[in-house]
Formats: structure tokens, sequence, C-alpha cells
């Protein structure tokens, strides 16, 4: 169990990180980081600031982390996939999204880095079936954001 102030910083630096105020929220995780290293998710918001910022190297590194400390961690596994296309390191990509599928079957995300992958190393049939998947993920969820939207 996380220690409860770590879960806190962590929780500041989201509300950080979804204004664009990176600074801020790296400081957040650094801080709940400092507060309990063993946290994988203090270590995965940093990879997420790092990816959005285009630094896919570190935010591997910090990918990595974060699933030494949680092999189960669909978010770290599909953010890895992530990092690993953009590095074009399309193999590992497929791995690291298909281990992320298997933890998280409904992630459009990894279903989508996926396909892009297959289609890299030229396997468009495969690639076209997790595009399919991708879209009709994003269909759902934009379907059920509208419920929610529009209470109906």
């Amino acid at each position: 169990m996380p220690v409860k102030e770590a879960v806190e910083w962590v929780k500041k630096g989201k509300a950080y990180a979804a204004r664009k105020r990176f600074k801020e929220a790296l400081k957040a995780y650094d801080r709940a980081i400092a507060l309990d290293p063993a946290y994988a998710a203090g270590w995965f918001a940093k990879a997420e600031i790092a990816a959005e910022q285009g630094q896919f190297a570190e935010a591997l590194a910090l990918c990595d982390k974060a699933l030494a400390l949680d092999q189960n961690f669909a978010e770290a596994w599909s953010k890895k996939g992530l990092c690993l296309f953009s590095l074009e390191r399309f193999p590992e990509a497929i791995a690291a999204c298909t281990r992320a599928l298997a933890l998280n079957a409904n992630d459009p995300t990894a279903w989508y880095i996926k396909g892009v992958s297959l289609d890299e190393m030229g396997r468009p049939a495969e690639a076209q079936e997790a595009f399919g998947k991708s879209l009709e993920l994003e269909i759902i969820l934009d379907m059920e954001a509208e419920k929610k939207r529009t209470g109906r």
C-alpha cells in the first residue's frame, strides 16, 4: 500500500499536468517519489510528462522503473509501447502493447500503437485488425462520454 501522502502528491501533480504546468507537476511527482520510492504511479506520472514533451528515451526509462515495481501496471506497458514506437523499436513496441492488452484489452491506445508498429514492420493484415479494435473502442468510449455529459 503506497504512503498516503505520496498518493496525494501524485494527485496534485496530475492536476498541474492537466493544466500543462509541467514544472509544478514534476515537483509534485518528485515529492511523491521521495515519500515512497516504491510507488509505481509516481514514476509513471513522470513518464507521462516526459512522453508528452517528446522525451521518449527518458519516458521509457521511467516506465521501466514503474514496471520494475509493478509488472501489472497496464498503463505503464501502454506508454512503454508508445515510447518504443517513437524510438522506432517496433518489435519491442508490439511486445509492450501486447502485454498492456493482456492486462486491459480495452485500451484503444495500445491497440493503435500495436497497429502502427505492425504496419511499420510490413504486417498490414494484423495492423488493420489492431486499428479496427482501436477505432471500435474509441467509438464506445466516445459514446459513454457523451452519455455522461448529457445524462442520457
